[in-house]
């Protein structure tokens, strides 16, 4: 239900956008070394923002035919406060820092073949879900009026993330 409810609000935050002269949403994609995200965010005013998240991340190993694959979705919402701040040229960019909360679902595959064991084949999933906050601050550069790169890192329980983003604002 809560998923429904996530994706009704990132429906309608997208097409408010095609009725408005002027909007504060933008849209964007973060890549780090594992996974990609995708979010919606609503600038409000300069100095704070508003975020929706979605991540994706699969990892597969295999060592002598024994394979584990992992599959983790997250969804979340941050807070951004931002300082903006321009260069020596005029460019404007902005640096921030967020706090917000993330809940990540785990599916975890195992599968370890008969050869290995000296029994039958071993194969079982196991899933997990935590909660988690969000910390974490970067630096936004805009190229242009509509168009904006981020670089970051995030924090999220015990792990740490840095990523590369680009924002499209609408």
């Amino acid at each position: 239900m809560k998923q429904i409810w996530l994706a009704v609000l990132l429906y309608i935050t997208a097409l408010v956008p095609a009725f408005a002269a002027y909007t504060p949403f933008y849209g964007g994609v973060q890549m780090d070394n594992i996974s990609g995200t995708a979010m919606l965010g609503c600038q409000l005013g300069k100095s704070y923002a508003v975020e929706l998240h979605f991540t994706k991340a699969d990892e597969h190993i295999s060592h002598t035919g024994i394979t584990s694959d992992t599959s983790i979705s997250a969804a979340g919402f941050s807070v951004l406060g931002m300082l903006p701040m321009k260069l020596s040229g005029g460019t404007a960019y902005s640096l921030f820092v967020k706090a917000g909360y993330e809940r990540i679902n785990k599916d975890e595959s195992y599968y370890i073949p008969s050869s290995a064991s000296l029994t039958l084949p071993y194969q079982d999933t196991v899933s997990s879900s935590e909660n988690h906050a969000i910390f974490g601050g970067g630096a936004q550069y805009d190229f242009y009026q509509n168009l904006s790169g981020r670089a970051g890192i995030d924090f999220v329980g015990a792990q740490r993330s840095v990523y590369l983003g680009a924002i499209i604002k609408f």
